[in-house]
């Protein structure tokens, strides 16, 4: 897998055992983010509107001590079709073995609450936030240990595994025991109906995103 640098954002690569411990970032694609061939010129790929995300999960990952991230966007040269169909596969995987994963939430302005009105809202928007509809993020919230959402300007709004599964579940029909860690409720072993039931709240881009949104919770590796 090819990862950032969060200190001087080159992209290096990785396999197997020499993989380090990495960040990883969830997020609702947009209209201009920054390709693998973008990213090569960061003069140019900071003028693009999809740079900020990126360079702000880099300086989330620094205050959390790690020196490597994973983004979906710059990280996958989609122009391979054979490098783009082994990152679908691999997906679920990179998803679960990063140390976190920041979950990003373009569409919550601000995870600052001074009031308990203040927190009301932000719930509201919370729930109501495009990341909690999408096919592909329903792996990216199951598959990692750890799970930290942020709104817009990087202010964190909470962990799915702790102050936010209450409010998961209440947005996705998802039980609480599969967002929290339950040794006894992990995602992998939930039955097909259920996996099925937590993909038909959601939406895709491409019919054929459905499938591939699955592969990983059925733990089914697509040939191309």
């Amino acid at each position: 897998m090819r990862l950032i640098d969060v200190n001087s954002f080159k992209l290096q690569e990785f396999s197997g055992s020499d993989i380090p411990p990495y960040a990883i970032l969830s997020h609702t694609w947009g209209d201009a983010e920054v390709s693998f061939q973008e990213w090569q010129d960061l003069q140019e790929a900071s003028r693009k509107a999809g740079y900020s995300k990126i360079y702000g999960a880099c300086q989330q990952a620094k205050a959390d001590g790690l020196e490597w991230l994973w983004v979906d966007t710059n990280c996958i040269d989609k122009t391979s079709s054979a490098e783009l169909s082994e990152a679908i596969n691999s997906m679920y995987r990179w998803y679960a073995q990063s140390h976190i994963c920041y979950a990003y939430l373009v569409d919550v302005p601000t995870g600052t609450t001074n009031t308990e009105s203040d927190r009301d809202a932000l719930m509201e928007r919370f729930r109501e936030s495009r990341w909690l509809t999408r096919g592909w993020t329903l792996q990216e919230l199951l598959a990692p240990t750890s799970v930290v959402f942020y709104a817009y300007d990087w202010t964190s709004i909470g962990s799915r595994e702790t102050s936010l599964s209450d409010e998961i579940h209440y947005a996705t029909g998802i039980d609480r025991g599969y967002l929290i860690n339950d040794s006894a409720m992990s995602p992998s072993s939930a039955g097909a109906s259920t996996k099925m039931s937590w993909l038909s709240k959601r939406e895709v881009t491409r019919e054929e995103d459905l499938a591939y949104c699955l592969l990983g919770l059925f733990d089914i590796r697509r040939d191309y």
